[in-house]
């Protein structure tokens, strides 16, 4: 068959012969007519032309009969061609209606989104391509000829009535949101536009369904995500805040007690003042924790290692009508902080616990897995590579779509009041993301629920430990310290207690006073105590300018609100001394000890 291309050209080469031969045709006609006058006047009045006596009819006779000869011969050349130019018309056009249908067929099978055409009256499908076959999981035989309600598409069966409203006043319909079920039974969202054609002589509607599933999922990810980060950061400044606060509650019932000795009445007053302020500084860990802020002491470690020396305690949380069992895999290292990883293992545990209230079993499982760039494009923020994981899974109650959106967010929680704080999953979720990990939750009402956390795989041959430095005994010292705090009370706390145990005490609320001081002061200093963050300057810049003018100090930073440090002011970990607000008087000259040595 020739292509559509080849009979355009046929077409105009057909055209401009009939041209020729039309024009042709009515100049020859037109000087046969003429001549044909002019030999009727020259030989008609001869009466010897009638009889045949004159000579010179003859060749007139014939020049007349040549002349219709050819004239016969022009009309039939001229309505042939037309003929053949009608006919190749008619096959052209019926030619590039089949071209037409041929490349809609084309687009209609290979278009990546699902295109299907269906019945007006009662939605019985005539034909889909196979992205909407592949979208809903069907074959081709389960749905030609039944309709929309028979295979129980639509999660909403209005939303078709919604459709064809939507085209009842307008030819190509602007698009309706809805939900598609699929064979499997699983629900698909979609944006459905569709138009009214004719097929047949039967009104059809052709639908164009793209399955927006995936891009809305991403899209709630990164949603959640920002609500996370915001909810972080508010959380983040308030604990901030709030340990400077405990600090001082802490650190004075600490310095009251210890002059009034322990054999006074008042002392057991004090006592309480400070579990109660411990208490509260247990929750801002948590909040700090879940803002991805809190000082961790990160270590190598072995997850296996840690989920067996905790299970036994794991065990005495559960209860005796719950199983726990651990499956471990083959697993490399990580890098994190090891009270951090069990409080992860005992907040899962327990809130699995409590979605079982009449038994049930709890398994944990660990293995090392590759995560690709599949995994990567459907999981919002996941870099790709090689990690360690951690799953545990429960036989409770679930959770349904709305519940699992929130349950990360503080203090969210379905437990009854009273029953629980609603920081426990958010603190995990904290803590797997300050630990450059991940954590996504499986879960539907009545299936249980499954925690996966990934944390990078830790390579030995390019890493090394940091050390951790070990609290001393608590030693009296003579040293002279400069104290840099913004908060005055803080500020004046931290003097008081560095003063009753011997110290020479320097103050100042600032960076800039605090070089200000030194310069006028020229004393010696042997030790920096200083805020981390702070509004004038940090307390690392303040460290490094004071180096400059006394370079044999030693620094030791304040904090409970710094995160990561030494991705922040690029410092090695190593030259970072660091003590994590709210502290006790034995912790801070402990540290403060640990540090001048």
């Amino acid at each position: 068959m020739l292509s559509n291309a080849r009979l355009s050209i046929a077409l105009m080469v057909l055209m401009a012969s009939c041209a020729a031969g039309n024009f042709w045709f009515a100049w020859h006609t037109s000087h046969v007519d003429a001549r044909q006058v002019l030999e009727q006047r020259t030989t008609y009045p001869n009466p010897a032309a009638e009889k045949g006596d004159s000579p010179q009819a003859q060749p007139s006779a014939f020049n007349s009969g040549s002349a219709a000869l050819g004239l016969n011969l022009g009309i039939e050349l001229a309505y042939g061609l037309n003929l053949v130019l009608i006919f190749t018309i008619i096959l052209l056009l019926r030619c590039n209606g089949q071209y037409r249908q041929t490349l809609f067929a084309k687009a209609f099978r290979s278009s990546p989104l699902s295109i299907s055409i269906s019945t007006l009256s009662d939605g019985r499908y005539l034909d889909v391509n196979h992205a909407f076959l592949q979208m809903l999981g069907y074959e081709r035989k389960d749905v030609i000829g039944r309709s929309a309600a028979d295979l129980g598409l639509w999660v909403e069966p209005q939303d078709r009535s919604r459709l064809l409203e939507q085209l009842n006043s307008a030819t190509v319909s602007k698009g309706l949101f809805t939900k598609l079920r699929a064979k499997s039974g699983e629900i698909r969202e979609a944006n459905v536009t569709a138009e009214m054609i004719d097929v047949d002589g039967a009104p059809c509607l052709l639908a164009v369904t793209q399955d927006v599933t995936e891009s809305r999922r991403l899209e709630n990810q990164l949603r959640q995500s920002h609500r996370m980060g915001a909810i972080g950061r508010l959380a983040g400044g308030v604990a901030h805040d709030f340990n400077n606060i405990l600090t001082v509650i802490i650190g004075y019932s600490e310095l009251a007690g210890y002059r009034l000795g322990a054999g006074n009445g008042v002392s057991k007053h004090l006592n309480e003042i400070k579990l109660a302020a411990e208490r509260a500084a247990s929750l801002t860990r948590q909040l700090l924790a879940f803002s991805r802020q809190q000082v961790l002491y990160p270590r190598i470690l072995d997850l296996n290692a840690v989920v067996n020396n905790l299970t036994q305690m794991l065990l005495r949380m559960i209860g005796e009508d719950i199983s726990l069992s651990f499956k471990p895999g083959v697993t490399g290292s990580i890098r994190a902080d090891l009270g951090q990883i069990e409080q992860i293992l005992m907040n899962l545990v327990v809130n699995a616990r409590d979605a079982m209230p009449q038994g049930g079993s709890i398994v944990i499982e660990t293995s090392t897995v590759d995560l690709g760039e599949g995994y990567v494009d459907s999981h919002l923020s996941v870099r790709p590579g090689r990690y360690v994981q951690m799953t545990v899974s429960d036989t409770g109650c679930g959770m349904d779509e709305k519940t699992v959106s929130h349950i990360f967010e503080p203090f969210f929680t379905t437990k009854n009041p009273g029953q629980g704080t609603g920081l426990g999953l958010s603190t995990v979720y904290g803590i797997v993301k300050q630990s450059d990990g991940y954590i996504w939750v499986y879960s539907e009402p009545g299936c249980g629920t499954t925690f996966r956390l990934y944390f990078p795989e830790y390579d030995r041959a390019t890493n090394q430990a940091a050390e951790l430095t070990p609290l001393l005994d608590l030693v009296i010292g003579t040293e002279t310290i400069l104290v840099v705090e913004d908060d005055d009370a803080l500020r004046n706390l931290i003097s008081a207690l560095l003063s009753s145990s011997g110290y020479k005490v320097l103050e100042a609320a600032d960076g800039e006073r605090a070089l200000q001081l030194v310069q006028q002061t020229r004393e010696p200093i042997d030790l920096l105590l200083t805020d981390m963050l702070m509004p004038i300057m940090s307390g690392v810049e303040l460290s490094a300018q004071l180096k400059d003018l006394q370079p044999g100090v030693k620094v030791l930073l304040m904090s409970g609100y710094a995160g990561d440090l030494a991705q922040r002011y690029r410092t090695a970990e190593s030259q970072i001394m660091l003590i994590e607000k709210p502290f006790t008087r034995h912790s801070l000259l402990s540290k403060i000890r640990a540090t001048l040595q």
